[in-house]
């Protein structure tokens, strides 16, 4: 097996050169660039050579196999969190300065990562939009001084927030505070985030009800008495044994 020896890479910058990155900027960089390869007893900054800013900095033997695994798998996506998000610090600061970058390994001149910078593909910007919708979870805060009452929802580990209603109906669900599942009916205002996601801005209630809460055996025992229920149709009997599979499970 070959002997490991020290790794070099050297981070390419367009838009500076040694004379024109001011300092504060450069250590943005290299706090990202740290961040990215990890081991950070093992990784050093040698120096910043001339023409486009080149951060050039050294891995040593010990850790650089580890390293170039763990840059291997951001450029797959697949890297520790704090990789991924020195990744996505480096793009930024890119965008910021409207520049591009490539880590590139020093002896071999090979393009480790390349980061699109000011070439990155600007999001789709979508206005924000009222639409009426449904939202369940337990009470766990309701109340406030303004003319509206304010709650907060939570299902599971997700919280609702920004939740406004009429003090008649507040007064309707604070005996309900942290006890049964509810559904508020209302309007959401909604905002497409640059990652795609859509997040709800806010929420206007106007009705709400309390949900079904029974074990799925006892639920099923009052739907069976129900005349042509249908229960036993292939289909529906498939996903009624799966569900109480689930909650058998659950006990």
């Amino acid at each position: 097996m070959a002997a490991v020896t020290p790794v070099e890479y050297v981070l390419r910058i367009d838009a500076f050169t040694p004379d024109t990155m001011p300092m504060a900027r450069l250590a943005e960089y290299l706090g990202a660039l740290a961040r990215l390869l990890g081991h950070a007893e093992h990784t050093h900054f040698v120096r910043l050579e001339e023409g486009s800013a080149k951060l050039v900095h050294r891995v040593d033997a010990v850790d650089a196999p580890k390293v170039e695994t763990r840059l291997n798998g951001v450029l797959v996506g697949n890297a520790p969190k704090e990789a991924l998000n020195a990744q996505k610090a480096i793009e930024q600061l890119l965008v910021n300065d409207n520049a591009v970058a490539t880590l590139c390994e020093v002896s071999s001149g090979r393009v480790v990562i390349p980061f699109e910078g000011r070439n990155r593909p600007k999001p789709m910007v979508f206005p924000p939009f009222r639409e009426d919708t449904t939202i369940d979870g337990q009470i766990v805060s309701i109340g406030g001084r303004d003319p509206s009452a304010h709650a907060v929802l939570q299902d599971g580990d997700a919280f609702h927030t920004n939740i406004q209603m009429k003090r008649e109906v507040a007064r309707e669900l604070a005996p309900l505070l942290y006890g049964p599942m509810v559904r508020l009916h209302g309007n959401g205002r909604f905002e497409r985030q640059l990652d795609g996601v859509w997040k709800m801005l806010d929420f206007r209630v106007d009705r709400f009800e309390v949900l079904d809460n029974r074990p799925i055996a006892e639920a099923l025992a009052a739907v069976r008495g129900v005349r042509d229920n249908r229960l036993m149709d292939a289909e529906a009997y498939h996903d009624i044994s799966r569900l109480q599979d689930q909650g058998d499970g659950d006990q």
